[in-house]
């Protein structure tokens, strides 16, 4: 059986070969003629056809007539803009004939008067419009609902930017219909997604070692977008991991260089992926190529104002997993009477950079507080200018309903979502590296027994537990709607990090109350990364290093909390 063409119609037709472009060939353009775009790749899948001869000639003829006449008349709340006038006319055609036809089921936000809207037996749509009403659909769902979110600003810039790279397109329209897909519980548009995101992956194979990918911003936006795609459980399941793609996105950052990233888009991506790789070096307790003293230069140079407060962090705590790193590497088992001066002063020097990044992350916070109470941002909804305010847990309506669970009786509120999820940071932060101090102390006593850890730099289990708790109750706010799916994403590294301590530590209301949150929070597709190779995660216990470390399965700290919360 002869394979099946995946050209235009018009290449088919004419019997020559199809360069594939997305959205139009480019042979086509070359001859002068319209390309009536491509055949799908699976019956019933979403393709982004140029039908717009085909939809002028219905407009023109008896067809549109008919059409109308065989339409089926949905009454719909009236649209506030020509966005949400695209949403409609995307969700609706996604929507099962079998659903009700209401605003709930389709997730559309108006809640004011009722119109009349026509639904066509078939789409009468061009690509722009049809990618422009699923962008903006994917957007309002999955970009928090406040301002000054760096982490999520470089969607709207890829989502905006006129290209034509088919892989970068792909990428976007697999994040957009599996996110889409999820909260619609759209088996259709799931399905497709995961066939786009396969698109994308062919196309971005190829684009890698074309001659210009070095300077290509659109490449560094295909990887980044498909990232995100892996944290949906139906793609995730398919796809190589998160961690994966993070990696991917340093090693073309890396192959470029600092002085290829100029443009708006390039420094916005290298922002986004600077974000990742701090999550994912954390989980995996090695040094991220962010953390070179030149990449770090980088983002000096090319913040903007308003941005010194995460750029200063940043630096700080993109250094952490080097720490972590090194002091994983250390090991009693290979301390001799010869090598125990060579391992004590590898230790002193160790607890001395630890000091540091300590001491510049404390200034730092303090820093960030005194700024917004000298200064405050006119927006800030927080009496008096503050960062974050604790307040009961019923202030969180939603997440509440989900999570009934009043294990912690109080959770904090932000003024927006880019201040909590920094404020985040910095209680992870700071939990890796006090829990690194922590057995570094106990290390440097054992090699010499007339040494004691300062009072004011000593390390005690209720500050470590401090730290945990205060992650946990950045959690609530992350589950409000006002945090969108990009909240869900940000509780992902705070509920494992929470999970492994409680459960490692033998606190088991904690630990059900954050199996609660993963079952009861986690219900529209998103889930946790399968973080491939780190299933077996090290922790500090009474012995040292990666060789003496006790270790313990993440999955496992799951599975027991999951228990606890049926």
């Amino acid at each position: 059986m002869p394979l099946r063409s995946a050209g235009c119609f018009t290449c088919r037709k004419r019997k020559i070969r199809c360069d594939e472009t997305r959205p139009h060939c480019k042979k086509c353009a070359t001859h002068g003629v319209p390309c009536p775009g491509y055949r799908t790749e699976q019956r019933g899948g979403v393709e982004f056809k140029d039908q717009t001869l085909i939809t002028v000639q219905r407009a023109k003829g008896q067809k549109t007539k008919k059409a109308a006449e065989n339409c089926t008349i949905v009454q719909w709340p009236c649209p506030d803009s020509i966005d949400d006038f695209n949403n409609a006319l995307i969700l609706t055609n996604s929507i099962d004939s079998s659903n009700s036809s209401s605003p709930q089921a389709a997730g559309l936000p108006w809640l004011t008067s009722q119109w009349s809207m026509p639904v066509f037996p078939d789409p009468l749509l061009s690509p722009g419009v049809m990618r422009s009403g699923l962008y903006s659909s994917f957007m309002d769902i999955y970009l928090p609902k406040s301002p000054k979110v760096d982490q999520f600003g470089f969607f709207q810039l890829a989502a905006s930017s006129q290209t034509d790279e088919p892989c970068l397109l792909e990428a976007l329209d697999a994040l957009s219909l599996v996110a889409v897909g999820s909260v619609q519980k759209d088996r259709k548009l799931l399905t497709e997604s995961v066939v786009a995101y396969g698109r994308a992956l062919r196309h971005l194979s190829k684009a890698v070692v074309a001659p210009n990918a070095r300077s290509n911003d659109d490449l560094l936006a295909a990887t980044t977008v498909l990232s995100s795609c892996a944290l949906y459980e139906e793609i995730g399941q398919h796809a190589g991991g998160w961690g994966t793609h993070v990696t991917g996105c340093q090693q073309l950052i890396a192959a470029r260089g600092p002085e290829t990233l100029k443009s708006e888009l390039a420094m916005s991506l290298y922002a986004t992926t600077r974000y990742g790789a701090l999550c994912f070096a954390l989980i995996e307790r090695r040094a991220p190529l962010m953390a070179m003293p030149r990449w770090r230069e980088v983002a000096m140079r090319g913040h903007h104002v308003g941005d010194e407060a995460s750029v200063l962090f940043y630096d700080a705590a993109i250094q952490v997993p080097g720490l972590l790193e090194r002091h994983d590497e250390l090991s009693m088992d290979e301390v001799t009477t010869e090598t125990a001066g060579v391992v004590l002063g590898g230790v002193e020097k160790l607890l001395l950079e630890c000091s540091h990044i300590e001491i510049a992350l404390r200034d730092w916070f303090t820093d960030w507080q005194t700024h917004a109470l000298l200064d405050p941002d006119p927006t800030n909804i927080l009496p008096e200018g503050l960062l974050y305010s604790e307040q009961p847990i019923d202030f969180f309506p939603t997440f509440l309903s989900l999570v009934p669970d009043r294990t912690f009786p109080t959770a904090f509120t932000f003024p927006d979502f880019a201040t909590a999820y920094l404020a985040s940071l910095y209680w992870l932060s700071m939990y890796y590296l006090r829990s690194t101090i922590q057995p570094l102390h106990r290390l440097r006593h054992d090699l010499d027994r007339a040494w004691y850890p300062d009072s004011t730099t000593a390390v005690s289990e209720p500050e470590i537990l401090d730290c945990i708790s205060n992650l946990c109750r950045c959690i609530p706010y992350f589950a409000e709607p006002v945090s969108s799916s990009g909240g869900h994403i940000a509780i992902f590294l705070p509920m494992r990090t929470a999970a492994i301590y409680f459960t490692t530590h033998g606190l088991w209301q904690q630990a059900k109350w954050v199996g609660m949150v993963k079952n009861g929070v986690f219900t529209k597709g998103l889930a946790p990364p399968d973080v491939k190779g780190l299933d077996q995660v090290k922790r500090q216990g009474s012995d040292y290093g990666r060789k003496g470390a006790v270790r313990q399965d993440w999955r496992r700290a799951f599975w027991e909390i999951n228990q606890l919360a049926k």
